[in-house]
């Protein structure tokens, strides 16, 4: 199968969004962590009903605080990453959003989603935007009955975010929306550079692609990068699927799922990420509120000496600590009495 490249891609669009069934929740076996949190693993099954995908698996991992929990965040990830974007072991130990978030009294459960990691892997044509909204839909519904009135934040990375907008527009259970590695802008963003995709091998159905050896460096700021961070990323990356690729455009352009928000929203963005490049600095807040036009409230920070992955640069812990008090300060507030 010939590399293909995501510039050729972005030129299709098409998207669809359906609702799911009930879940069956299975928790795997807990294990202490350090500073005041635990860690286990979670298989949650879906239906879902769209896109020939029945009913799905996802599995994540959770990070559990010792103490009263805040509150919820389910971290949802971008395309060629599962759950170790958010919790990465490299070779000079763990560099990890979802710990920061548990150590800061939040329970963290960074998710795969379907085609990725421990989840479900249907046929490639089958793992779309919609099957993804649809399905962490299920899953937050699911969570929210666990974690009765506790807020449930969603924070969404890169293509994750899409997702995550997807899911906030639609549910009555996400109570603030986080934005990371993406944005809205005037201009259409250059993908110049871009690594290109090839098949994934592994096992895997026919249509999964990755990123091509050594191309990882793009999503990066590399004078704020760790080597051992980028080598472990390259060491662990996850799939893609060239379906997926029609909702990220058709959000990109079109803003529907953003539109349909009504929670609180936070975007951050890296001043170096590729799709910040070219946009009006100026620019970037105020365009940010004019798409979520229908939220409560909507913040902007851009994070300097920092490229597209915020949760794997130099100075994530500085990004995961802004999001962690934007969460505290905005999710408990939008939560209704009912819950």
């Amino acid at each position: 199968m010939k590399g293909l490249n995501f510039r050729r891609w972005a030129t299709t669009v098409s998207i669809g969004v359906a609702l799911a069934g009930a879940a069956t929740f299975v928790p795997g076996a807990a294990q202490a962590g350090g500073s005041g949190w635990r860690h286990d693993d979670l298989d949650v099954r879906v239906s879902v009903g769209v896109d020939a995908v029945a009913a799905t698996s996802i599995h994540a991992e959770r990070f559990t605080p010792t103490r009263p929990a805040r509150g919820v965040q389910i971290l949802v990830p971008g395309a060629t990453y599962d759950h170790r974007y958010f919790d990465l072991e490299t070779s000079r130990g763990v560099v990890s959003q979802a710990r920061q978030a548990a150590r800061d009294g939040w329970v963290a459960i960074a998710i795969d989603r379907v085609g990725t990691g421990g989840s479900s892997k249907p046929p490639a044509a089958s793992v779309t935007t919609a099957v993804h909204v649809a399905s962490i839909d299920q899953f937050v519904d699911r969570i929210d009955r666990t974690y009765k009135r506790l807020p449930i934040v969603l924070v969404g990375h890169s293509y994750g975010s899409v997702v995550a907008a997807g899911v906030a527009a639609q549910s009555d259970d996400v109570d603030a929306l986080v934005i990371t590695g993406f944005l809205y802008r005037r201009t259409a963003p250059s993908f110049e550079g871009f690594p290109e995709l090839v098949p994934a091998g592994r096992k895997l159905p026919e249509g999964y692609l990755t990123t091509a050896p050594n191309t990882r460096q793009f999503f990066y700021h590399l004078p704020n990068t760790a080597p051992a961070t980028l080598a472990a990323d390259e060491r662990t990356k996850a799939t893609t699927t060239e379906a997926e690729v029609p909702g990220f455009a058709q959000e990109l352009f079109t803003q529907s799922f953003a539109s349909a928000v009504r929670v609180p929203v936070l975007v951050v963005v890296g001043e170096h990420d590729y799709l910040f490049k070219g946009s009006d600095p100026a620019e970037f807040a105020l365009v940010q509120r004019q798409t979520f036009a229908a939220a409560v409230s909507v913040d902007a920070v851009l994070i300097r000496d920092a490229g597209h992955d915020l949760a794997l640069q130099r100075n994530a812990p500085h990004t995961n600590a802004i999001i962690n008090r934007w969460a505290l300060e905005h999710a408990r507030s939008a939560v209704s009495p009912a819950r």
